[in-house]
């Protein structure tokens, strides 16, 4: 899709929330691994693992290998249905997705099945990935990094001849950083407390949904006054008519 052109406070939020999702994807990862024993967002490893026990059965259980695979499509899925209405901004559909992905986490903490724990926390990783995907002005992996290192490599490569892009650069790089960082504090909350530590990415899930309403609302206020005033201005240019005539276009 194509990329927008960004203010500087348009940029260090974007910044912002890519690390912060980064974080929490690297938090929840770590935290899967302690409690459930498995990765739930790198699906360069579930494949991996899925091919070896495909060729020598009992190296890994292969059901829950699947179960990963199909949670984490299932969740991107359900994120790019649930954005591609929007061609704008994403507003009230993404904090509904924000909502959704800290409900999983609370699940996945409540629920002592380990296969149904780790499907939801494999959809609730994909429900962040599809998300953080379809940003209009940059794509950003928040779960995995593969892609992420490849990008910023060929940024490099190329910076000799077409210079380099300092904010994608910027943004690729911090992604990293913070994802290593929410590892970190994965590990060292997760042995301490297991499962429970998953409530604390869904409480930034939540901030983060309250905080893009309220983005939304504010960003939406001036479009909304801009809309009156083309109403008002049409109204006052049209030719008198009875009461019961309409316009021929209404905006809004």
């Amino acid at each position: 899709m194509p990329a927008m052109s960004l203010t500087n406070p348009h940029r260090a939020l974007v910044l912002g929330y890519g690390s912060l999702l980064a974080t929490v994807a690297g938090y929840v990862n770590a935290v899967a691994i302690l409690t459930l024993a498995i990765p739930v967002g790198n699906l360069t490893a579930t494949t991996t693992r899925l091919g070896m026990d495909t060729a020598n059965p009992w190296l890994f259980e292969s059901s829950l290998l699947v179960l990963i695979l199909i949670g984490f499509l299932l969740g991107a899925a359900v994120a790019g249905a649930t954005l591609s209405p929007t061609r704008t901004h994403a507003g009230v559909r993404h904090s509904a997705i924000m909502i959704g992905e800290a409900s999983l986490f609370v699940l996945t903490f409540a629920l002592t099945e380990n296969r149904l724990s780790v499907l939801l926390a494999a959809v609730a990783c994909g429900l962040q990935n599809g998300t953080t995907s379809s940003l209009r002005t940059m794509q950003i992996r928040t779960t995995h990094f593969t892609g992420t290192v490849t990008d910023l490599g060929l940024l490099i490569g190329r910076s000799g001849r077409h210079g380099i892009d300092k904010w994608r650069a910027a943004v690729l790089s911090a992604t990293m950083v913070t994802f290593i960082t929410g590892a970190i504090a994965g590990t060292l909350l997760g042995t301490r407390i297991g499962k429970a530590a998953l409530l604390l990415p869904a409480a930034v899930c939540v901030l983060i949904a309250v905080a893009g309403l309220v983005y939304d609302r504010r960003s939406s206020a001036p479009a909304s006054a801009t809309v009156l005033a083309l109403r008002g201005a049409a109204d006052r240019d049209e030719p008198e008519h009875g009461h019961d005539s309409m316009p021929m276009y209404r905006v809004g």
